[in-house]
């Protein structure tokens, strides 16, 4: 039995990280390591330091991304084990099992997983397993940070955003290849995924699927912000695929470039120029249902 090392972030505050640490010990006994993060990047490092091993994200989406860029690429098996604000991933991973944000639930059912080998996205020099993404929902994701010091506001942080940045946000001019295929266009919103959710559970990939060898990508014209608003419910439950201003292309590599660009990777932001993506087909092992 392969050896389970669980990295937690501690910044989700003290009692809830030792709630996390005690039921973790246990379920798993003497058979789980429990490492907690230090610093940003910190679980990538955690992660390499291990072979063989399964090596459980204990958090949210950006955490399980940090131990994604730790063990994609190495012989060791990722878990996620969510107990963030969104836990996106999960939703297309675990979709065969119930309580899918349940801790304590996935913690129980972990003997019963079995290893599968899923796509993974490249992102210049990052990787992300389920969403990357420029324009609209990146300054989303930056904007939510106004809400996220606030306790109360904190669950409900993103949706918060979403209205905020609908009324400020208006698009950016993009350019770029889809396969070798030249476009250019004000873009509201490049979506490039492998998974199906984002955002706390908005379908914005419906057609989506992580071991298909291809990137599903979704471009957004820059509409007026009445009428992005009247179709935020169809974006929720993904039913905006056949409205004339978006665009859904499978690919195996996509070139963007725009000035002053900020990358959305799985939730984690930075900026850039030009970023250059691409599928592994198989490139990642996981535990899942």
């Amino acid at each position: 039995m392969k050896k389970h090392v669980f990295i937690l972030n501690p910044q989700a505050g003290f009692k809830k990280t030792e709630q996390m640490k005690a039921l973790i010990s246990d379920t798993f006994g003497k058979l789980a390591e429990i490492r907690l993060t230090e610093r940003a990047g910190h679980a990538t490092q955690i992660a390499q330091e291990y072979s063989d091993s399964v090596i459980c994200a204990v958090g949210g989406d950006g955490t399980a991304n940090e131990v994604l860029c730790g063990t994609v690429g190495s012989n060791n098996t990722l878990c996620v084990i969510p107990q963030g604000s969104g836990n996106d991933f999960v939703r297309t991973l675990y979709q065969r099992i119930t309580k899918k944000h349940d801790p304590k639930h996935i913690l129980g059912k972990l003997n019963s997983f079995r290893e599968r080998n899923i796509d993974c996205g490249r992102a210049n020099d990052g990787y992300f397993m389920n969403i990357a993404s420029v324009g609209f929902d990146a300054e989303v994701v930056r904007n939510s940070e106004r809400y996220k010091n606030k306790p109360a506001l904190r669950k409900i942080s993103y949706i918060l955003s979403m209205f905020y940045t609908i009324f400020h946000y208006h698009g950016v001019d993009l350019e770029g290849e889809i396969d070798g295929v030249a476009f250019k266009q004000k873009s509201l919103l490049l979506c490039i995924a492998n998974g199906k959710y984002y955002g706390g559970g908005i379908k914005i990939a419906p057609e989506a699927e992580i071991d298909d060898g291809k990137l599903d990508a979704y471009l957004i014209e820059s509409v007026p912000a009445w009428l992005f608003l009247c179709v935020m419910p169809l974006l929720a439950i993904g039913k905006h695929t056949g409205l004339k201003f978006v665009k859904h292309v499978r690919a195996e590599k996509i070139v963007i470039r725009g000035e002053g660009l900020t990358l959305n990777l799985d939730g984690e932001l930075s900026p850039t120029d030009e970023a250059k993506f691409e599928i592994l087909k198989n490139g990642l092992t996981v535990l899942a249902p």
